[in-house]
């Protein structure tokens, strides 16, 4: 070849290399590939490339502007060099949108583009719902709400106040919210006043506007405190316990008990419990000492937070002497007629001899039991306190329940007190505690004009060891056998109005007790 090129002449060597010389360069021809997965703020896209011209791809990629012939000095992405397809993905993108990407490719001639495509971003408003409020306590309140940014990243705000001016604004923590999904979001709030309502709404903001949610209220709890006085007991010839319940209704508050021996009262004393705080019905106490056997005294309580102040009703109390059982518990004593009586129930758990009274607490084991036992209602600790142990007439029929000195009636001192009061059809009103308390309503014959202050403490029955009727029923032992299998009882019901009825029950049952003096 060398010798034929030697032998042209010199002509036309001169003509073939200066064609060689202007031989034009060419960039690489490249195509935009379809544009794909859009949303607010990206999409998809890429190229192919179909000839890589006069060299080797050394860059490749698309671009991309809001003007209609986008360049490589415009955004755009790099995606390897060298022939073929190529993937590129088209971010930072603001939403709703119009764009206009194309494909590119570089060699050493220069810069190829493909054919401009165009896209719109997704995006609008955001949306926004208000939802209701969980009020936490008479301060503190946690706000709800859902929201779609809707392809734009939108931040969440809430406004709340007294008002539907608001005038305050506490922002969500997880900001911004993106995508397209219903979002729930919600914030907590704190330092509210107590037993105030407000008003709250969501705001949301995004690149293309701001929405309101629709305005919404909540009331934070607090109220003035409720209170109620209950019958005082002596626990000792000295001293006597001012008892009640209290709920302060979410708000710190003091509890003061108010006495003397008028209306006027003249003394305080705070309760053990003061303050109280939370929402529950609390017992509250106090003693006071130096008050005179036999005389009348009153009573009251003051119980007050920083939205009120509540009195109870006025109760008058005796103070009475007392006797104690082996298990320290005391019991005031009243006198009716020629017979003197505790005031309260029986709670002893221990024979007068030191021995413990079996504790039976299982139904079916209560209801299979041939020997002594007790228990108290539903096996609840404080219905102890409040009504007393309920036995069955095995322990009854041990003589030892009652402090020395003391002694469960019988049947003929039952009637003896009965009669003293008016017979079996009247004398019931006379001993049930007035009121509507511990008795279900209405109760309204109930006058406790003997002082004994019967409650319905309910009974056990001895076929399953259920309990049944506390709030309607009060049942008690006498110590005198029926017939083997049975003891007298007495009974006294809310709907027998003022009847004091005589029941002879299976020894299994679990009824209260009342202790006579010997």
């Amino acid at each position: 070849m060398k010798k034929q090129i030697s032998n042209l002449p010199i002509y036309l060597l001169v003509l073939l290399a200066i064609c060689i010389s202007c031989k034009k360069a060419t960039p690489p021809a490249v195509i935009t590939s379809e544009i794909t997965g859009i949303d607010g703020t990206s999409a998809l896209s890429g190229g192919t490339i179909t000839s890589e011209g006069s060299g080797t791809v050394l860059t490749r990629g698309v671009c991309w502007s809001t003007k209609t012939d986008p360049t490589t000095a415009d955004s755009k992405t790099s995606d390897g060099s060298g022939a073929g397809s190529f993937i590129s993905a088209v971010t930072g993108l603001n939403p709703a949108t119009i764009y206009y990407v194309r494909a590119y490719a570089t060699n050493e001639a220069g810069i190829g583009y493909g054919m401009t495509m165009s896209l719109t971003t997704l995006g609008g408003v955001p949306a926004a719902i208000t939802y209701p409020a969980s009020v936490i306590s008479a301060n503190d309140a946690t706000l709800y709400g859902v929201v779609n940014a809707n392809y734009a990243p939108a931040t969440v705000i809430f406004e709340y106040g007294t008002s539907a001016g608001y005038g305050n604004t506490v922002t969500y923590n997880n900001n911004p919210v993106s995508g397209n999904a219903n979002t729930n979001v919600s914030v907590d709030i704190s330092g509210l006043l107590p037993a105030t309502t407000y008003h709250y709404r969501i705001k949301t903001v995004n690149s293309l506007g701001t929405i309101y949610g629709d305005d919404m209220q909540f009331t934070t709890f607090g109220q003035i405190p409720t209170a109620i006085a209950t019958s005082p007991f002596s626990f000792s010839d000295f001293d006597v316990s001012l008892t009640g319940i209290v709920n302060p209704n979410y708000l710190s508050t003091v509890v003061t008990f108010e006495y003397g021996s008028t209306t006027d009262y003249g003394n305080t004393i705070t309760s053990v419990q003061s303050p109280l705080t939370g929402n529950s019905n609390t017992e509250v106490n106090a003693t006071v000492s130096g008050l005179t056997i036999g005389n009348i005294y009153h009573f009251r309580i003051k119980a007050e937070n920083s939205l009120g102040t509540t009195f109870t009703e006025d109760i008058s109390f005796t103070p009475l002497h007392v006797v104690a059982d082996i298990d320290g518990n005391t019991y005031q004593i009243i006198e009716i007629g020629t017979q003197t009586w505790m005031k309260e129930n029986l709670k002893v758990t221990r024979y007068n001899d030191g021995s413990q009274i079996p504790e039976v607490t299982d139904y079916s084991s209560w209801s299979i039991l041939t020997e002594p036992g007790y228990c108290y209602y539903d096996n609840y600790v404080p219905n102890m306190k409040i009504y007393g142990a309920m036995y069955n007439w095995y322990a009854v029929n041990t003589g030892k329940l009652c402090p020395d000195g003391w002694h469960v009636p019988s049947d003929v001192e039952w009637t003896t007190l009965t009669d003293y009061l008016g017979g079996v059809s009247s004398a019931g009103a006379r001993l049930k505690e007035s009121g509507t308390f511990h008795w279900h309503f209405p109760n309204a014959d109930a006058t406790n004009e003997s002082n004994f202050t019967a409650l319905p403490a309910g009974y056990r029955s001895w076929s399953d060891g259920a309990y049944f009727s506390t709030g309607d029923n009060g049942s008690w032992w006498s110590s005198t056998d029926n017939n083997g299998s049975a003891a007298w009882s007495r009974a006294i019901t809310l709907y027998g109005t003022t009847d004091v009825r005589v029941i002879s029950n299976d020894y299994r049952y679990a009824i209260s007790v009342r202790c006579m003096k010997n």
